[in-house]
């Protein structure tokens, strides 16, 4: 099937294959075993000595996967497979974690880590072919990726090979945008799977007490391990704390499975267990990750959404009901080796409501980030660029605004301060908020303001009115003072105690990764260090820590204006609650 891809005139191919045939961790070998990941030296369209033959060099083959756990995990099961270890013949790159070497050859990567490596490298020299995995989510980066990745081919490497791959892809649009390339069908094997629906609306209240019912409910049913979706670590770790005590009653292996997990932690998911496993999961192992003996699926129906948040102006996950689609391919789980039981907690009247197909993100989300990666790749006219699907015109024209406002632009180029901004794996807001902050001298507090702002709320819920000591009027400065307090001291201390142990770990490790990369820019301060060469008494001292707190917290508030400076607003009163924003809209401040 694979050497087909050699004989086609396009050099592309879509494969369309059933969940659990095989398609990511059996094609990129199939296809590196097959010959096709070998380059022509030299000249890459002619690639010939001088005596006729063709003379050849080992090329990479990319393989984009849509999140961190599945890249991860494809990369250690394709490893095993061919008995090689991780990060030798084939390895994985996700967002602040590499397992490669000078050796691989199979490269299973997220679709953001590629597009960055394209800036740097828009030949894709050492690359053979890409391979999109998991298509049919249609990701902003996903699209994008699609789009540069066939402009390469068409205009620079005529011997890049493309293979776009999915269960339930619409085929045709892809073929027809990829030169009408060949399509595969592989049917695989499934397993029938009954769907139950609920008969009614759950009593209880919240999403947890439902799936730990439903959990239950499925483990007398059924023999084999049980997939429940839900849809963040929160409930996850709720939905835990509920069936601990049947699982310890009946033996049970209770293993939650998110995006942000170690690998050990994610393996020992994956890897086969005499014991009976009951895993929690956000909707990551919807597709790609395949998990051995699932007999029963648990769905709660709701999942986070990336979508345009327009009160903060950012991209962010929001909790939504999922498409007919999204269930058809959670259900699907149960069905892989054996038949299998599907339980959806929702009645069967609110499934036939529920939206076919979820609409993909570039109808959906902030396009900016999107618009700094074409323009810093050289497109003058976005507009006219060949989108896989065009974005609605009134979002292209949104980002371009925006990308003006933070000066990223100057008369429709990318200013030198724009270009810095496009090398940092951040929405452009928050790469100028980093970018401001260090530039004044304080790049670990703007790192730890950045990376908050990107990921999840490291603060409990009920922390906001807990009593807990606030130092700034503040929420994001009194979030980095405690992120210090919780690096330096720990758990236990002051508001450190009011935060999430993993959030937080996440946070200072993606903080350390962007101090990391801003330091590299030409023309950025360090931060500042107290001098150490004379010793002043204690009440100095105090004093010195206190001004340094000060200059520190209003460095990171003039960042985060400069961000997100379509956002200032003037009170209509001093100490009201009422203000004007930029523009003139009225707003209420929390």
């Amino acid at each position: 099937m694979i050497s087909n891809l050699a004989n086609t005139d396009t050099g592309a191919l879509v494969l369309i294959a059933a969940p659990g045939a095989g398609k990511t961790t059996r094609v990129p070998p199939a296809v590196l075993d097959a010959g096709l990941a070998e380059l022509g030296s030299g000249d890459q369209q002619q690639g010939a000595q001088d005596d006729g033959r063709k003379s050849s060099r080992p090329g990479q083959i990319i393989v984009l996967q849509p999140r961190r756990v599945a890249a991860r995990a494809a990369a250690t099961r394709i490893s095993d497979e061919r008995g090689t270890k991780l990060g030798e013949e084939t390895g994985y790159q996700v967002r602040h974690e590499s397992k490669v070497s000078a050796r691989t050859r199979i490269v299973i990567c997220t679709e953001g880590v590629f597009l960055r490596r394209l800036q740097k490298d828009p030949m894709l020299e050492n690359v053979a072919g890409v391979i999109f995995d998991e298509f049919h989510e249609r990701n902003l980066d996903s699209d994008l990726a699609l789009a540069l990745v066939r402009q390469v081919r068409n205009e620079l490497r005529p011997d890049l090979k493309i293979i776009v791959m999915s269960a339930t892809l619409d085929a045709e649009p892809v073929s027809s945008y990829l030169s009408n390339c060949p399509v595969l069908q592989s049917p695989g094997r499934t397993y029938p799977v009954n769907i139950e629906y609920l008969a009614s609306q759950p009593t209880a209240s919240n999403i947890e007490q439902i799936v730990s019912d439903g959990v239950k409910k499925m483990l007398e049913k059924s023999d084999g391990h049980i997939l429940a979706f839900l849809p963040g670590v929160g409930e996850i770790r709720k939905t835990q704390e509920l069936l601990e005590a049947i699982a310890e009653r009946d033996n049970l292996l209770l293993l939650p499975l998110f995006g942000d997990m170690p690998l050990e932690e994610q393996q020992r998911v994956l890897n086969a267990s005499s014991q009976r496993k009951v895993v929690l999961a956000t909707n990551i192992a919807e597709t790609s990750l395949t998990i051995d003996g699932i007999t029963a699926v648990v769905d709660s129906g709701l999942a986070r959404i990336n979508r345009l948040d327009p009160r903060l102006g950012l991209n962010r996950l929001g909790l939504e009901r999922i498409s007919q689609a999204s269930a058809d391919q959670r259900a699907g789980r149960a069905g892989r080796t054996a038949s299998g039981d599907c339980l959806r907690l929702w009645t069967e009247r609110e499934h036939k409501s529920m939206a076919a197909f979820s609409p993909p993100e570039i109808e959906r989300v902030d396009l900016s980030e999107c618009a700094l990666q074409l323009l810093a790749w050289g497109e003058k006219d976005l507009q006219s660029f060949s989108w896989f699907q065009k974005p609605p015109t009134a979002s292209l024209s949104r980002a371009i605004e925006l990308l003006d406002r933070l000066d990223a632009l100057e008369n429709g180029r990318l200013t030198e301060l724009g270009r810095k901004m496009a090398q940092l794996p951040l929405q452009p807001r928050l790469a100028r908020l980093l970018i401001q902050g260090a530039e004044s001298g304080h790049i670990r507090d703007t790192a730890l303001c950045a990376a908050l702002l990107s990921e999840r709320d490291p603060l409990k819920r009920s922390a906001e009115n807990s009593g807990a000591k606030h130092k700034s009027e503040s929420d994001v400065m009194d979030r980095v003072w405690a992120l210090n307090e919780f690096a330096e001291q720990g758990h236990k201390h002051s508001f450190a105690g009011e935060l999430m142990v993993n959030p937080a770990k996440q946070i200072l490790r993606a903080a350390e990764q962007l101090t990391k990369l801003v330091s590299e820019f030409k023309s950025i301060n360090s931060d500042r260090k107290i001098d150490g060469s004379k010793s002043p008494d204690k009440e100095q001292a105090n004093k010195t820590n206190k001004l340094e707190e000060k200059e520190a917290e209003e460095a990171v508030m003039r960042a985060i204006m400069v961000a997100f400076v379509d956002r200032i607003c003037r009170r209509r009163e001093p100490g009201g609650k009422t203000a004007i924003m930029v523009g003139g809209r009225g707003v209420r401040l929390a």
